[in-house]
């Protein structure tokens, strides 16, 4: 397997993951929210309590316009966007500090006390206030929250009161204002109207404009030339292309061709009588001789056909060519008539452009005179019905349960923040905690299969019934775990392995005693199994056996024993072993050497699966050295042993020589540990374990 690149370093959580941690460590959580319920009782318990009123106005925003004639169409989407701007205005009018001083002088007019109209009054107020317009509406709700349910409503009814008077007070005003302006635009537009009205009629009198108003007599001559002179210049092209095409025949002497296009009634008869003639000679020349009398009779009278349609037709293109002449004199007498009365033509419509900018502006006047004359009439029954658009709808009521402090909400936010920070809390835990003692950080942390979990075995310290604890204890938790790990194994995609390596990142993991066991697993499906010790320099599995290590793997490195002779018995149906041999100088190169692959080729052949226990692959390179002899790599590791890097570290290393890493077992997880016993049940099904565990222990008492 390629090495692992700057991506495959960065550890992901997914939202799985975050749930197993926060579920394992429950009791974190637990006192987090237990925290937060406590501090939302106390904050519930010890804030001061807030009681609110709401006043609410109807802002309409086309009251007192109802007369205004020129808002009968109006534009939709313009209509709403005047309207969102009104209201908004309306809305910071009224946080103003101008309106909030006249609300306090009111407040304190009404013998209210606990507001005065100063600047801690302003902030006090603006604090207490709040005005906002319901959605889709033309309502504004004036909230007023404060210690004293009485102060909150008479506080909302007086902003809501100031809001109407002094809306109507300015309407009126502005109406006043408006109407003295709107009379002196009267007065002026009127001199201007009688001075322009005087000047038009005297721009007509002088340049003759007195059928101005009439638009269709300006050009008219002037069109009627320039459509006859277009007429004239079409018939003069056409005649003049027939005429040159005729010319062109004549010059090649095709005169039945150009008699035929000419088609004229003598030229007709002319061709009629060449055709009978024609065929007479035709059929004269087909009877007598050529010097007959009925034949120089028939060729004479073609010819003499022939020589009267030339001349005809020479006197009909002269007719042609004198038409043409003609035409061409039209042509040109029209063309200067056009030019003639050009400039006339520019003089008056010169003047008339002049007419019709005095007559605009005249209108425009006239127009701008009327709209004036509306508007007035309009401020003026403005200002006499005084129509106000603000209307209180509904007056604020002093409402004695406080809003302020909220227990349903103040339990809810401190349940789900206890929730938050026992989960932030949880996972910065187990970050902060660096040993593996869970399938989740085995998938997560070491980014490798999780195989199972190995049960801590309590009650036994001899380290010969150690070794062989899953023989002794079929129905063990121990022997449930390996079989697990067995079946995992068997039912790899490419297959059971034919050889397997068993490695941890340190000592003290426990690897020897899972190659063991997992040796033990295999022999009770009927294979034969044969337990390499490769660790040539602290071997250790003739001690698990009780055997001598003098024969082994080294002496046969050597030739110094056949293969036959290092094998030894364990004592368990179809388990053999092979010890380590007397330790040697160079372990690396011999278990690189070709000596070695040959006996794991000897060895095979007499045995269905070799397990190979090696080194520490963290401190030592043995491992990866014979990573490359077998199938795949089983890793162990001792719950809360080796660090989460030092192991990383180590199956990195043997990815990196391309092994293949069957996965990770994690050894000696001590069941009676209520947090690491649950967090190997969760989600991974291994409650089985116990649940054989108290089985067998059941089984064993009612033997005894």
């Amino acid at each position: 397997m390629a090495a692992a690149g700057p991506e495959e370093n960065q550890i992901v959580f997914t939202f799985g993951d975050v749930v197993a941690i926060v579920r394992m460590q429950w009791m974190v959580v637990a006192g987090f929210v237990g925290a937060g319920v406590i501090l939302a009782l106390l904050y519930g318990a010890l804030a001061p309590r807030k009681y609110r009123s709401i006043s609410v106005v109807h802002l309409a925003s086309s009251a007192g316009q109802e007369i205004r004639s020129d808002r009968v169409v109006e534009n939709d989407q313009f209509n709403k966007w005047n309207r969102a701007v009104y209201v908004k205005t309306q809305l910071d009018i009224m946080r103003s500090r101008v309106f909030l001083g006249e609300v306090l002088d009111r407040y304190e007019s009404a013998g209210l006390e606990g507001l005065a109209n100063n600047d801690e009054g302003l902030v006090a107020v603006g604090g207490l206030l709040d005005i906002r317009a319901r959605q889709a509406t033309e309502l504004l709700d004036i909230t007023v929250v404060s210690d004293d349910p009485k102060k909150s409503m008479y506080l909302a009814n007086i902003v809501a009161e100031v809001f109407r008077d002094e809306n109507l007070r300015a309407m009126t005003d502005s109406a006043t204002s408006a109407k003295g302006w709107l009379d002196t635009q009267i007065v002026e537009a009127e001199e201007r109207i009688d001075v322009l009205a005087s000047d038009l009629r005297d721009f007509q009198r002088s340049n003759d404009l007195a059928d101005a108003e009439d638009k269709s007599t300006v050009s008219t001559a002037m069109d009627s030339l320039k459509i006859a002179y277009g007429a004239a210049r079409s018939e003069r092209v056409i005649h003049e292309n027939m005429v040159r095409q005729h010319e062109r025949l004549m010059r090649q002497g095709a005169v039945e061709e150009l008699a035929q296009e000419m088609a004229t009634p003598v030229i007709a008869q002319y061709m009629e009588a060449y055709a009978v003639a024609a065929t007479e000679q035709a059929r004269i020349h087909a009877r007598y001789g050529e010097k007959m009398a009925e034949r120089i009779v028939a060729d004479a009278e073609v010819a003499r056909i022939t020589k009267e349609l030339g001349i005809e037709v020479k006197n009909t293109l002269d007719a042609e060519r004198a038409r043409l002449a003609l035409l061409i004199d039209k042509e040109k007498r029209l063309e200067e008539e056009i030019d003639s009365g050009k400039d006339d033509l520019l003089t008056r419509q010169g003047a008339r452009v002049g007419y019709d900018r005095k007559k605009l502006e005249f209108d425009t006047v006239r127009e701008n005179y009327g709209r004036l004359q509306a508007r007035r009439a309009e401020l003026e029954l403005q200002a006499k019905t005084q129509l106000n658009n603000i209307r209180i709808v509904e007056e604020a009521r002093a409402v004695p349960v406080p809003v302020s402090p909220n227990w349903m909400f103040a339990l809810i936010a401190g349940v789900v923040g206890g929730l938050l920070a026992g989960a932030a809390a949880a996972l910065l835990r187990e970050w902060l905690d660096d040993s593996i003692s869970s399938p989740l950080e085995v998938t997560t942390f070491l980014r490798a299969p999780f195989l199972g979990f190995i049960p801590k075995v309590e009650d036994e310290t001899d380290p010969i019934k150690l070794g062989t604890y899953t023989h002794d204890h079929p129905r063990s938790p121990v022997a449930e775990a390996m079989r697990g790990v067995r079946t995992i194994l068997e039912m790899s995609p490419e297959g059971p392995p034919k050889r397997l390596l068993i490695t941890s990142a340190v000592q003290e993991e426990g690897k020897t005693s899972i190659t063991v066991h997992l040796g033990v697993s295999f022999a009770k499906l009927d294979r034969r199994v044969v337990l390499i010790d490769c660790d040539l320099r602290r071997p250790r599995m003739h001690k698990v056996f009780g055997k001598s290590r003098e024969v082994g793997v080294s002496t046969a490195l050597h030739g110094e024993a056949t293969v036959d002779e290092v094998i030894q018995e364990t004592g368990i149906p179809g388990l053999s072993f092979v010890a380590s041999g007397r330790g040697g100088d160079r372990p690396n190169e011999l278990l690189s050497s070709p000596a070695f692959l040959r006996l794991l080729v000897e060895l095979e052949s007499r045995f269905d699966l070799l397990i190979l226990d090696s080194p520490p692959s963290g401190i030592l390179s043995d491992a990866r050295v014979l990573s490359k002899l077998t199938d795949g790599v089983v890793v162990v590791v001792r719950e809360q042993g080796a660090s989460r890097g030092l192991i990383r570290e180590a199956v990195s290393g043997l990815e990196q020589v391309g092994a293949r890493i069957y996965g990770v077992a994690v050894n000696c997880v001590d069941l009676n540990n209520g947090r690491a016993s649950y967090k190997y049940q969760y989600g991974y099904g291994y409650r089985y374990a116990r649940y054989a565990y108290n089985y067998a222990e059941r089984t064993d008492t009612a033997a005894k």
